[in-house]
């Protein structure tokens, strides 16, 4: 599971898909959270605020790489998003890392950019809501 749209508080409701150039030699997978370096899509994890949602699995090859689709995040989107760790002392509110493969939540507040806005379930795999 990763990264996937669930509503947003403003008109239109769908989110905005574009293509952007990827980095060479890394691989993509959908749903995964990505940030622009350089000019090109790299992996937002951590303390990351990121602005896309990959759309693609992609590998990209050294050289001679495409662009891939992505959803461009905005704060007015609510995102669901599986929980990397027990989430049991987690509370709406509570901003959280974004874990090293970019397609989850970690329960880390610390310096957090994911706010949960609202939690299905405290489990590891569960989800949550959350906005950047």
């Amino acid at each position: 599971m990763a990264f996937g749209f669930y509503k947003s508080q403003v008109e239109p409701n769908s989110p905005t898909t574009i293509v952007l150039p990827t980095t060479a030699s890394e691989t993509y997978k959908v749903g995964e959270l990505l940030k622009l370096a350089s000019g090109k899509l790299t992996k937002a994890s951590g303390t990351d605020t990121p602005a896309f949602v990959s759309q693609a699995d992609y590998a990209a090859p050294a050289t001679g790489n495409k662009g891939i689709q992505v959803t461009q995040i905005n704060h007015d989107q609510w995102w669901i998003a599986p929980l990397q760790a027990s989430g049991a002392s987690l509370k709406v509110g509570d901003k959280v890392t974004v874990h090293t493969d970019g397609l989850q939540v970690t329960a880390t507040t610390t310096d957090g950019v994911a706010e949960i806005i609202e939690i299905d379930g405290t489990a590891v795999g569960d989800t949550v809501k959350v906005r950047f």
